[in-house]
């Protein structure tokens, strides 16, 4: 059995402090987006600070799957590099520690990791997505019209300005309603209508704004033309989860046994479901970056940087990128259909596990030429631009 020893604790600490530093900022970062709704919704339409915080736990678990295995490259890149720097690897190397034993702690942090991500992919993201549906259409339904007020264009609701003249007792009741409704870009149309009724529905768990004794006037889908319409009744239906990019009931709030029924289903009848399958492939493909991303930290911070720390960050932002942009173009391939969903979701991974196997067996059999870092490129870069800026 594999007992740790102090070599083992020391790495572990130099790696797990900046993993938690980047954790906490690369999360910070991506939900800063959705922060600036939240913190939009309770100035103007009444949302307690305890709901918000509610709503920002549920949101949190979707960006943890992505910024998890990022931080861990975070850590393992800053780690070593702070090591190498201050040329600590080389006096381990040269007391006969291979880079194969040195590795080894930071590959069992990589595996605890792994299984948190898939946890948050498999149990955690479900669960939160499933309650952050319900928790806004609860706060939409108690607040539908708190939020709005007579004789003021009110942009309650994403991609719809509401003007009412007034609004009767008990605040479900509408009378002088004006609505612009550029949801669709391309079929834009603004409502006029004497009277409204605002009708929840748990079922669906949609509002409906029911508008009585009004006219349409909209714009055609191609644009070329517009289109006036009278109507006696018109239901207007909001879903509350559109404001933070919330759809109602997809794959990402299924368990995997819905998700696998879904798929089934989609397969006996002949219609598949691409989107179910692209979601349950992604969740055992997206956690495996953690472990690959260990394993290219600890080779790319064996190599100088000129540029510091700040150096090293900027090169993990940009493997952190390919990845993305791999994973991005496996999902449009498996939702299109044109590839298998597990091969798809599979390219960053592969790509990322020969570069990083490739790497780390160079760098353990002292193959590489450790004096060259991976921003030397564009250091050199600009020492040859300079002279030339000089002469010019």
């Amino acid at each position: 059995m594999y007992r740790f020893k102090t070599l083992d604790f020391y790495v572990f600490r130099e790696v797990l402090s900046p993993l938690c530093m980047g954790l906490l900022v690369l999360t910070f970062a991506l939900v800063v987006g959705r922060l600036l709704k939240l913190i939009e919704m309770m100035v103007n339409h009444g949302v307690t600070p305890l709901e918000i915080l509610q709503l920002l736990g549920y949101i949190v678990p979707g960006f943890l799957e992505l910024t998890l295995p990022m931080a861990i490259l975070l850590g393992t890149l800053l780690g070593f590099g702070r090591m190498s720097a201050d040329h600590e690897l080389i006096a381990a190397r040269a007391c006969g520690i291979s880079l194969y034993r040195l590795t080894a702690p930071v590959m069992v942090l990589a595996a605890a990791t792994y299984l948190l991500a898939s946890w948050m992919a498999f149990s955690v993201r479900p669960w939160a997505n499933s309650n952050l549906r319900a928790q806004l259409y609860h706060l939409v339904r108690s607040n539908a019209t708190a939020g709005l007020k007579e004789k003021v264009f009110n942009r309650s609701f994403s991609g719809l300005v509401v003007y009412v003249d007034r609004i009767k007792p008990p605040d479900t009741r509408l009378a002088g309603i004006l609505i612009s409704d550029e949801r669709n870009p391309r079929e834009t149309s603004t409502i006029v209508a004497r009277k409204g009724l605002v009708v929840p529905d748990e079922k669906n768990e949609t509002i409906t704004i029911r508008l009585t004794d009004g006219s349409v006037f909209g714009t055609d889908a191609d644009g070329a033309g517009t289109h006036i319409s009278r109507f006696g009744t018109y239901d207007l239906t909001i879903h509350p989860g559109e404001a933070l990019g919330v759809i109602h009931h997809d794959p990402t709030e299924m368990s995997v046994a819905e998700l696998r029924r879904l798929i089934a289903h989609g397969r006996a009848s002949g219609h598949r479901d691409y989107e179910a399958e692209t979601e349950y492939a992604q969740k055992y493909t997206v956690p495996v970056a953690t472990l690959l991303f260990a394993l290219l930290g600890v080779t790319m911070g064996l190599k100088p940087a000129r540029g510091g720390q700040s150096e090293r960050f900027g090169i993990c932002l940009g493997f952190f990128f390919l990845y993305y942009v791999l994973m991005k173009a496996g999902e449009a391939m498996a939702q299109a259909g044109r590839l298998n969903a597990f091969a798809a979701m599979s390219i960053p991974d592969v790509v990322f596990a020969v570069m990083a196997i490739w790497l780390f067996h160079r760098s353990a059999t002292d193959r590489a030429d450790q004096s060259r870092g991976p921003g030397d490129a564009i250091w050199d870069l600009v020492e040859r631009i300079g002279p030339h800026r000089e002469a010019a």
